[in-house]
C-alpha cells in the first residue's frame, strides 16, 4: 500500500510548470498603444492629403508623385499594424504562446517604416538643393542614410522571418537601432542645411526677414519632432531591447514624417501670400507678385523681392523655379 501510494504521490500526478509568457504591458501593449496614436496622425494625413489635392491641383508631377507614395506606403503601414494588433489580441486571444512568436505583418513594419522615411526625408532633401544646389554632397549624404537605414530595416526583416521567435531575434534588434540612427542623421543634416540656407538669404530688410524667420521656425519643428522620435526608438531599442516600447515608438514616427511632408507643402499659399503682402509697397507690379507667389509656393520658400535682396545664386534658384512653375496657374 505504502508502495501503492508512493507511485499515486505529487511526482504522478502533478501538471508540468506553465510556460514562461513575456509581459504584456511592454510588448503587444505598447504596440496597441502605438497604433492607436498612429490612428489618430494617419487620421491627419488623410485630412491632409485630400486638403493638398483640393488647393494645389496644378502642382509640378514630382511633388504630386511624392504625395501619393507617401499616401500608398501609410495606408500599407497603417493595415499591417491593425492586423498585428487583431492577430495577437483576437485570433489568439487563447493562445499566449502565440505572443512568443512573430507575424509576418510584424516582420514587414521596419521595412515600411523606412520606406515611408525614405520618401519624405527624399522630398526634403530636394526642397533643400533646389534652394541651394552648391549643397548636393550634403544632400546626397542625407538620401544615402535613409537608404542604410532601408538596408539595416531590411536586414532586420530577414532575421526576423528566420527567426520566429522574439527571443531568436533579439540578437538582431540592433539592426533597427541602426536604422533609426541612419534616419536621425539625416533629419540633422538636411534640416541644419536648410536652416544655414535660410539664414543665409536675410537681408536686414524687416518686412523679407520675418518670412525667413517664420520658414526657418517650421523648419525646426518639422526636423525637431522626427528627430524626438527617431531618438527615442534608438535608445529604447539599445536600452531595452528585450521589449517592444521601441516598436511602438517607430510606429509613431512613421505617421510623423508623413504628416510634416504635408504639412510643409499646406503652408505654402499662406506663407507665399504673406510674402506678396509684405512686399506689395515696394513698386512691384502685379504680374511680378504673381510670379513670386507662384514660385514661392512649389517648394515653401522665400524668393527675394529684389536683386539687393539675395546674391547671383539665389537669382539663379529663382529663375529654376520660375522655369518649373511657368505652366503651372494658381488655384
Amino acid at each position: 500500500m505504502a508502495s501503492t501510494n508512493a507511485t499515486m504521490g505529487p511526482a504522478a500526478g502533478a501538471m508540468p510548470p506553465p510556460m514562461a509568457l513575456p509581459s504584456l504591458d511592454n510588448t503587444v501593449g505598447a504596440i496597441l498603444i502605438g497604433t492607436f496614436v498612429s490612428l489618430i496622425l494617419y487620421g491627419l494625413v488623410i485630412h491632409q492629403a485630400y486638403r493638398y489635392f483640393r488647393m494645389y491641383q496644378n502642382d509640378i508631377a514630382l511633388i504630386k508623385t511624392f504625395v501619393i507614395t507617401m499616401l500608398v506606403v501609410e495606408t500599407v503601414h497603417i493595415v499591417f499594424c491593425m492586423h498585428m494588433i487583431y492577430y495577437y489580441l483576437v485570433t489568439n486571444y487563447f493562445n499566449p504562446p502565440a505572443l512568443q512568436n512573430g507575424v509576418w505583418s510584424m516582420d514587414a513594419q521596419p521595412v515600411l517604416s523606412s520606406i515611408g522615411i525614405f520618401v519624405s526625408q527624399s522630398f526634403f532633401a530636394y526642397r533643400v538643393y533646389m534652394i541651394s544646389p552648391k549643397y548636393r554632397i550634403l544632400v546626397a549624404v542625407s538620401v544615402l542614410c535613409t537608404l542604410l537605414a532601408i538596408g539595416f530595416t531590411s536586414a532586420a526583416t530577414y532575421e526576423s522571418v528566420k527567426h520566429v521567435s522574439y527571443a531568436g531575434f533579439q540578437a538582431y534588434t540592433w539592426l533597427d537601432s541602426a536604422a533609426f540612427a541612419a534616419s536621425v542623421g539625416s533629419d540633422i543634416l538636411t534640416t541644419s542645411v536648410l536652416i544655414f540656407t535660410l539664414k543665409r538669404s536675410r537681408t536686414g530688410i524687416k518686412r523679407t526677414d520675418h518670412i525667413v524667420d517664420r520658414l526657418i521656425l517650421y523648419t525646426v519643428n518639422t526636423g525637431l519632432l522626427t528627430s524626438i522620435c527617431n531618438i527615442l526608438a534608438l535608445v529604447l531599442g539599445f536600452a531595452q531591447p528585450t521589449n517592444m516600447i521601441y516598436i511602438g515608438v517607430a510606429i509613431i514616427s512613421t505617421k510623423v514624417y508623413a504628416n510634416s511632408l504635408l504639412a510643409v507643402l499646406n503652408t505654402r499659399r499662406s506663407l507665399a501670400a504673406s510674402d506678396v503682402a509684405t512686399s506689395g509697397g515696394v513698386g512691384l507690379s502685379g504680374v511680378a507678385n504673381v510670379t513670386r507667389m507662384t514660385n514661392a509656393e512649389v517648394w515653401n520658400v522665400h524668393v527675394p523681392t529684389s536683386m539687393q535682396d539675395s546674391d547671383l545664386s539665389d537669382t539663379a534658384i529663382e529663375m529654376k523655379f520660375k522655369t518649373q512653375t511657368e505652366s503651372s496657374m494658381i488655384a
